[in-house]
């Protein structure tokens, strides 16, 4: 069975992000409790499945920092936990099937209570968005490098002077 093992590991760091910030006593008021027991189920299934492997630790090491302010899931941790998971599912029908139904569910409430949680390389959205730039700006969800201004109409060439 084919799992979305990139959405599966979002939803997990989103969990443990999520339990870091409530225990520093920054997490909104306004969680939706259903989502809340969608993220918790699917860890526990995950972590059950991955019980003594290395990237849990690391994963609830640095989102601990994530919730103080200090820090971010890097992009390794990401990986190890997609790699994991991914292994995970290929050995195990039962834990693709039970991680592939309890994303459908994270979802369904997502979209019933506007909620979004962030994945890699993206970003799932029940509800509206807008993102507006104005005044020469740039704006977007995720941006990589921009360059805002005129440039030259004759840029320098290789081997020529600035005289």
């Amino acid at each position: 069975m084919v799992i979305e093992a990139g959405v599966v590991t979002g939803y997990v760091i989103a969990w443990a992000v999520r339990k870091a910030r409530r225990a520093a006593g920054r997490l909104d008021g306004e969680v939706d409790a259903a989502i809340d027991a969608g993220l918790d189920k699917l860890h526990e299934v995950v972590a059950g499945k991955l019980i003594g492997h290395p990237v849990l630790n690391d994963l609830e090491e640095e989102a601990a920092a994530t919730a103080v302010g200090d820090s971010h899931i890097s992009e390794l941790t990401r990986q190890q936990v997609e790699l994991a998971v991914t292994a995970a599912a290929g050995k195990d029908d039962a834990f693709a099937r039970a991680v592939t139904e309890l994303v459908a569910a994270v979802r369904a409430g997502e979209q019933a209570g506007g909620q979004s949680v962030l994945g890699h390389g993206g970003v799932t959205v029940a509800g509206d968005v807008d993102i507006r730039a104005d005044h020469g700006a740039a704006a977007a969800w995720n941006i990589g490098t921009v360059t805002i201004g005129r440039t030259s109409g004759d840029p320098q060439g290789p081997g020529r002077s600035r005289d």
